[in-house]
């Protein structure tokens, strides 16, 4: 996500595109809107809700992400996100939704593809006002302003009232989008800006798209000087390909690479989202569809035909693999030894041991080293495609959250509050094998400052406590924790604590809350007010690192 502030003070918006990967308009224009410049106000931009679902070109991975906001669901990687972004859209005053539809929206039955039924070139909204909100007149007086300018002239935008909040609504499912959240959870206007799929020239369609995002911006209080963009800018994926490499090669359309078998795979790209224009980009083996090299470490156990980069889910080229010998295989006569990555570190665990993990851990089961065949490894409990259960985890980033497992699965373990899982070898013909997954839970005992004098507090860290420091700059160093501190994530004010950021203790208290970076779980509010540093409690005192 993007923050923009502006040079004087205003209402927050928040403007999101991308949360259905098969509608990459609204990604393009929510990038190309981070390059803007705010006269007024302030703007938070979420380009690309959906990552995965847009590497794919699918509208959803598991679930459709923009169903997910009627309740705080804890399944799949869109629950996770949708959690990331109610907090962001609670410290806004207004949301615009960038969509695709399929069509041409009318009240009003013209053809096969201009209907009551049909989304494109509308903006949608769930009432024409609720709650004080006045969305039919806002959208009205946006689309005054718009549709003179839009050419050709059956390519005006309507406005769309689903009426979401009435008993006969034809819409049912809207009540668990993410404007009627919006709407009747934070009562602040959200419409969904939809341009038609039956459209073909994108550059139009970003153009429109954001033509009307700057009306909608302007008409609740937000004043912009919009990017300067071209047809270039917009199509902009092909151009990605040359500047990713793998293993330090670089993938050329149509041409072949040397990889090792039994070594590291690393892939890696110069290009990526920013404040200009660059599309997302991804590389998958023919193997693992879905997949990202970028982001998910892999060695290679087996084989596989080639590689593919996409750039906004457009394949923008195809590489085929040579392999080589590279490392000579272990043999299993000690016993099959399980490879996988916890954090992004390779391990090895033997058959029959245990590995330990805490809760937000990333995992991967890589394979089994030396093993001749390609292999069946099951995480009991977990189940990789929710829609096929066929015991395959082999390859799949799982997000270590025992809440998120089968309870049938679940083993006692040693250590308090934690819990075992078991991985098991289930590859036909192969000898079994398994070894213990033990998760604890994630704890954090104190967080460490600095203050405006260079020395390091340590502060002991419990849930809805509050602490009194000296008044000044403190800078939040880190915490004591059982696990990774990367795997944590503080707010202050909303806002994330990054690394620089002072907080003032003076004045109002400061909140700090800290969450699970990986699941957005909140484990807590630490509060820190103004005192002596003899007002502390024994119990709640500010202890200086040595």
């Amino acid at each position: 996500m993007v923050h923009i502030q502006g040079d004087q003070p205003g209402p927050t918006v928040m403007v999101q595109g991308g949360i259905q990967g098969d509608e990459i308009c609204g990604a393009v224009t929510a990038q190309l809107l981070t390059g803007c410049r705010l006269l007024k106000g302030n703007l938070i931009v979420v380009p690309r809700a959906n990552l995965p679902s847009i590497h794919l070109q699918q509208r959803q991975v598991n679930v459709d992400m923009n169903r997910r906001f009627d309740r705080d669901y804890n399944r799949f990687y869109e629950d996770r996100v949708a959690r990331v972004i109610r907090h962001l859209l609670a410290e806004c005053d207004g949301f615009i939704h960038l969509h695709e539809g399929s069509g041409f929206y009318s009240p009003r039955q013209v053809n096969a593809l201009r209907n009551p039924n049909r989304y494109g070139q509308s903006i949608i909204v769930d009432a024409e006002s609720h709650a004080g909100v006045d969305l039919g007149g806002l959208v009205r007086g946006v689309l005054a302003e718009l549709n003179p300018t839009v050419r050709p002239a059956e390519y005006r935008l309507e406005l769309f009232d689903t009426r979401t909040f009435d008993v006969g609504t034809r819409y049912p499912e809207m009540r668990k989008s993410l404007t009627y959240y919006a709407l009747s959870v934070l009562h602040i206007p959200a419409v969904a800006v939809e341009v038609s799929k039956n459209i073909r020239d994108i550059g139009w369609k970003v153009r429109t798209q954001m033509a009307a995002t700057r009306l909608l911006l302007a008409h609740l209080g937000v004043e912009t000087a919009m990017p300067d963009f071209d047809e270039a800018d917009v199509q902009a994926a092909a151009r990605v390909a040359s500047a990713v490499r793998v293993n330090g090669s670089p993938l050329v359309p149509g041409s072949r690479i040397r990889l090792a078998r039994g070594a590291t795979i690393t892939a890696e790209s110069g290009s990526g989202p920013g404040r200009t224009y660059s599309p997302a980009v991804a590389v998958f083996a023919s193997d693992r569809p879905g997949v990202n090299l970028l982001t998910t470490p892999r060695l290679a156990l087996e084989s596989f035909s080639g590689l593919e980069v996409r750039a906004d889910g457009k394949p923008v080229a195809q590489v085929r693999v040579d392999w080589e010998a590279g490392r000579p295989a272990a043999p299993e006569g000690g016993g099959p030894v399980f490879v996988c990555w916890l954090n992004g570190r390779l391990v090895y665990v033997k058959n029959g041991e245990t590995l330990h993990a805490v809760a937000g851990d990333q995992f991967v089961i890589e394979g089994i080293r030396g093993g001749s065949r390609r292999e069946v490894l099951n995480l009991k409990g977990y189940t990789a495609n929710p829609w096929e259960n066929d015991g395959q985890d082999v390859g799949a980033e799982i997000i270590l959250d025992p809440d998120n497992f089968m309870d049938k699965y679940r083993q006692r373990a040693n250590v308090p509050g934690a819990v075992r899982y078991a991985v098991v070898r289930e590859t036909p013909g192969a000898p079994k094998a398994s070894f213990d997954l033990e998760i604890e839970p994630r704890r954090v005992e104190a967080l460490r400052l600095r203050d405006h004098f260079g020395r390091e507090v340590e502060i002991p860290f419990s849930a809805g406590s509050e602490y009194r420091l000296p008044e000044g700059e403190y800078e939040l160093l880190g915490a004591r924790t059982n696990g990774e501190p990367g795997k944590l994530m503080a707010t202050a004010g909303g806002e994330p604590v990054i690394e620089g950021r002072k907080l003032q203790v003076g004045g109002a208290p400061v909140e700090i809350t800290l969450r699970q970076a990986t699941t957005f779980q909140e484990m807590g509010t630490l509060t820190l007010s103004p005192g002596r540093w003899a007002e502390l409690a024994p119990a709640a005192e500010a202890r200086s690192m040595p």
